[in-house]
């Protein structure tokens, strides 16, 4: 029989989650981007997935801001509905974020979770600066090991070509966390 303790200065904070069973290999698998409209994050999150597939020999298969309809995103909100659905449909492994502030950050570990729960693998791009904040919420959040990419600080106002060469340099990492515990 388990036993719940509950602090006795606040609610009972979430039930515990997994996370999605890795899979053993990303060849053929697809990815989706789900952008939260942070400047850049689509720059960085959609050259991490393009530079992931080419390599492994999977298929990016969308990009999407999480807003309804996918047409427009706010960093401070969890994914729309429909996005979800469309993402849990099309997706074997999702890339999200950009988790670089604190309510982008919240919210943006809150969809991987949501993702992971649902039986999706999530990574989520965070930078150096934010990542203390993206551990500390997954774990308050009910994840502590949720999947996080971490580059360089800052994403927004860095760029392109600077992008790209971070995104190109972290497919091993994402690989990593994809596969981790196949």
């Amino acid at each position: 029989m388990a036993t719940a303790i509950y602090r006795p200065d606040s609610i009972p904070g979430p039930e515990p989650a997994r996370l999605a069973p890795s899979p053993k290999s990303l060849a053929g698998l697809r990815i989706a981007v789900l952008d939260n409209g942070k400047p850049n994050a689509g720059v960085v999150m959609t050259r991490v997935a393009e530079t992931l597939a080419a390599r492994v020999g999977a298929k990016v298969t969308l990009v999407t801001k999480k807003g309804p309809r996918g047409e427009s995103a706010n960093a401070a909100e969890p994914c729309a509905p429909d996005i979800f659905e469309r993402v849990l449909k099309e997706a074997d492994l999702v890339i999200t974020g950009a988790a670089d502030c604190g309510s982008c950050t919240a919210y943006s570990v809150v969809d991987a979770i949501a993702l992971e729960k649902a039986g999706v693998p999530a990574v989520v791009v965070t930078t150096t600066r934010f990542r203390p904040i993206a551990e500390t919420l997954s774990e308050q959040f009910g994840l502590k090991e949720t999947r996080l990419l971490v580059l360089p600080h800052p994403i927004g106002g860095t760029d392109a070509e600077t992008l790209h060469g971070w995104a190109d340099a972290a497919a091993d990492r994402v690989i990593g966390l994809a596969t981790a515990g196949a």
